[in-house]
């Protein structure tokens, strides 16, 4: 009775895993799918991995955030920010900069006002950098008449590896005048067009246009 059970089970057994296998041709398709997800999931890791490589060591876009740096720059204008000239070459004093502050992590945009070595002077509202008086084509004639009225007079002398920066917009900029010098390794890039709006796009002056070295 047994030697009769047994070939019967084994033969319903394999009639059972013979309709439960899929067909060659959905395993291949099953197979294929999984092959094209594999090759999505590494070219957009790829992708990824260029992108912060880029964002990293050559440039990066930002968005700016805030009034201070008006009229240059405007609340939600896209910057172009060259990351690989701020490694190579550090801030030179009036260019426009991509930095942090001193136990802060988010991004701000400011001009570099002073660099290593420089005495900074404002006197009624006049901006001297080691005696020399200088022009600021970048203020608006608003900014520079309220900066005039408003302006405390100070010096501060900066050590080597400290800058000085502040925002275009004098009266609403959050900067060196309160969370001090900031230091060569908090700087990120350097703001060298507006690519967004279309309506703003273009260059974005820095060090180049100033007579003084």
């Amino acid at each position: 009775m047994e030697q009769n059970e047994r070939p019967a089970e084994e033969k319903k057994r394999g009639l059972l895993e013979l309709h439960e296998s899929e067909p060659p041709e959905k395993q291949k398709k099953k197979k294929t799918v999984l092959k094209e997800i594999r090759e999505w999931v590494v070219s957009l890791g790829t992708a990824l991995i260029i992108v912060l490589l880029l964002r990293t060591f050559l440039f990066t876009i930002i968005r700016v955030d805030g009034p201070s740096m008006s009229d240059t720059l405007l609340n939600n204008d896209r910057l172009f920010v060259n990351v690989l000239d701020m490694r190579l070459n550090g801030p030179d004093r009036f260019d426009v900069v991509i930095l942090h502050y001193p136990n802060r992590r988010e991004d701000f945009v400011k001009r570099v006002i002073g660099v290593p070595g420089d005495t900074i002077e404002v006197k009624e509202g006049a901006l001297l950098i080691n005696g020399v008086s200088y022009d600021e084509p970048y203020l608006s004639p608003e900014h520079i008449a309220y900066f005039t009225r408003s302006a405390g007079d100070f010096t501060v002398t900066l050590g080597e590896g400290e800058y000085f920066v502040m925002g275009d917009n004098r009266d609403n900029s959050n900067d060196s005048r309160r969370v001090g010098v900031i230091n060569r390794d908090m700087f990120v890039g350097k703001v060298r067009r507006i690519i967004w709006p279309l309506s703003r796009w273009g260059e974005v002056a820095g060090s180049e246009v100033y007579d003084h070295d």
